[in-house]
């Protein structure tokens, strides 16, 4: 597509392209799921700063094109086609640390793995998703589902502002002291934000690691590590996995349980094969978490001895998502799903594995898709929820302490459909 197609790339002072329609997309954008890039989008703007996308916007009016936003490159429902002006933020990436009000303000492509590392290096944490690869704003606007739940409730709790480009191309500053439409503005961003507007920038709370008195990742390493409890079951022992994931709910509130399945991955004795996990990640000290009632449960040799593979771990603080760097591939058909549940009953965790067994069993491609329940300590979402502030933003189901986590993962189409219906 030529230039010439377009109204007013005068507008653009940043960096553009436009791909040829017959290109495929999928080479042309690359994220981590192919679902739904549909075809080249009619232009990409990588802009280098707020009124660069006022331009963008502008443009994109003027030629018709719906924008579509891209930090972390994760959203697999978000559709790219030839009406599509893809935004890439990945030039707002700044990290800027204000330790006299406890908050730092990230560029709206910055990705959480690079927040994490440089607060975890300036003794600080916030709370943050569970992968590196994925854009900490776009986690913001779902609300934010992580591992810090019990202790400083979801991402968009810890939300203080943001900066904003809205569609008429005004650039607002919006928080919790806003008037009006603004406030109204602000409150969907936490939790209902998606679609809304292009973010810039948002200012987050942020926590002295010291509070959380971690123990060092072993004798020789003085960094501050998350004490982390893994078993690995084979599924004749899911009943046992079942009981102690169950009992160990809701846990203290600095500790997180997950129960999943998944099939073994590739270079493993358990390749291919079904498997039960049972982890768990605590955010104090390693002798408090084995002291705790879970931490005790997990530990006790009538449990241990069921499992194939049982390990404790101390984690560094800027090292907590690394194990999950293999979920990061881009290409193929990938989805992830949640649900926040109240209760979960032992059938209803057997009938989810038999499903996805019989699933996985079928369509071999489905191998590294996965379903894990997330148990954490839900007291603090309610005690901030209940707050005039909290009661604003648009997070739901503060009282419930279960969290699904569904990774739909395919090459084709037809596993892709089929692992949606099981989802």
């Amino acid at each position: 597509m030529a230039d010439s197609s377009f109204n007013n790339t005068n507008l653009l002072a940043c960096p553009f392209s436009i791909p040829d329609p017959k290109a495929s997309a999928t080479k042309v954008v690359s994220r981590w799921s192919d679902t739904h890039v549909e075809s080249p989008p009619a232009i990409i703007i990588t802009p280098n700063s707020e009124e660069d996308v006022v331009s963008a916007l502008k443009f994109a009016k003027l030629n018709k094109l719906t924008v579509i936003p891209a930090g972390g490159r994760h959203n697999p429902a978000i559709p790219i086609n030839s009406k599509s002006l893809y935004l890439d933020l990945i030039n707002l990436k700044s990290i800027q640390l204000d330790k006299q009000y406890s908050q730092v303000q990230i560029g709206g492509g910055a990705l959480t793995g690079d927040v994490i590392r440089y607060l975890a290096q300036e003794g600080y944490f916030t709370t943050m998703a569970n992968s590196n690869a994925v854009g900490v704003v776009g986690c913001l606007l779902g609300g934010g589902n992580s591992s810090q739940n019990g202790l400083i409730g979801w991402m968009a709790d810890n939300i203080m502002s943001f900066r904003v480009v809205t569609a008429a191309g005004d650039i607002v500053q919006v928080s919790s002291s806003s008037k009006g439409e603004e406030l109204a503005l602000f409150n969907a961003l936490c939790g209902a934000g998606h679609g809304l507007c292009v973010v810039v920038s948002a200012t987050i709370r942020i926590y002295p690691l010291s509070s959380l008195n971690l123990s060092p990742a072993s004798k020789d390493d003085p960094s501050p590590s998350i004490w982390s409890r893994t078993l690995i079951f084979p599924p004749t022992a899911i009943d046992s996995a079942i009981d102690a994931f169950l009992a160990a709910s809701p846990p203290p509130e600095p500790m997180n349980v997950i129960f999943g399945f998944s099939r073994g991955p590739p270079g493993t004795p358990f390749a291919g094969k079904p498997i039960v996990l049972l982890t768990s990640t605590y955010y104090g000290p390693a002798s408090e978490a084995e002291a705790s009632s879970v931490g005790a449960r997990l530990l006790h040799p009538s449990l241990v001895e069921k499992a194939v593979k049982a390990d404790t771990v101390q984690i560094p603080f800027a090292n907590a998502n690394n194990a999950y760097e293999p979920l990061n591939d881009h290409g193929g058909f990938k989805s992830m799903s949640s649900n926040r549940i109240a209760r979960l009953s032992p059938r209803a965790l057997k009938d989810a594995y038999g499903k996805y067994l019989a699933v996985t069993d079928k369509y071999p491609d489905a191998v590294r898709s996965a379903l894990m329940f997330h148990s954490f300590n839900p007291s603090k979402l309610a005690e901030l929820g209940a707050t005039p502030e909290g009661e604003g933003r648009f997070v739901e189901a503060r009282d419930r302490g279960f969290c699904t986590i569904g990774v739909m993962w395919s090459s084709e189409p037809a596993t892709r459909d089929a692992l949606a219906v099981l989802y």
